[in-house]
């Protein structure tokens, strides 16, 4: 896939999900690592998405938030987690044994914050 065959697939999956239709489970991971060579988005190790590529992709970088930001400071396999125009929360985790990139959906700000919250 291109990166603009990417940001559809982002926002149709959102889109699919606000609107209580069933998304099969391949559907709600996409695999970013072909991304992240063909535009030099990092190295082949756990890298977030840089400003362009969130730029590219559609989404809103969201891991800095306070209410997440612990879990994700320092972990080498949850990098960060990536706010769609939609509204729905992806999650970048890196696959240590494939040296890979992925996308997985998340789902609300609320899901996001029951999983990796700090209260």
């Amino acid at each position: 896939m291109n990166v603009e065959d990417v940001a559809k697939h982002l926002k149709r999956v959102d889109k699919q999900v606000l609107a209580g239709q069933e998304v099969p489970p391949e559907d709600r991971s996409v695999n970013l690592t072909g991304l992240y060579e063909r535009y030099k988005w990092g190295g082949p190790g756990p890298t977030p998405l840089p400003g362009p590529a969130c730029q590219k992709l559609d989404v809103i970088e969201r891991t800095a938030d306070a209410r997440w930001m612990r879990h994700f400071d320092g972990n080498g396999r949850e990098l960060g987690v990536y706010r769609s125009i939609v509204g729905y929360y992806w999650l970048l985790r890196y696959d240590p044994g494939l040296k890979q990139h992925f996308l997985e959906h998340a789902g609300t700000a609320a899901d996001i914050d029951t999983r990796y919250g700090s209260k």
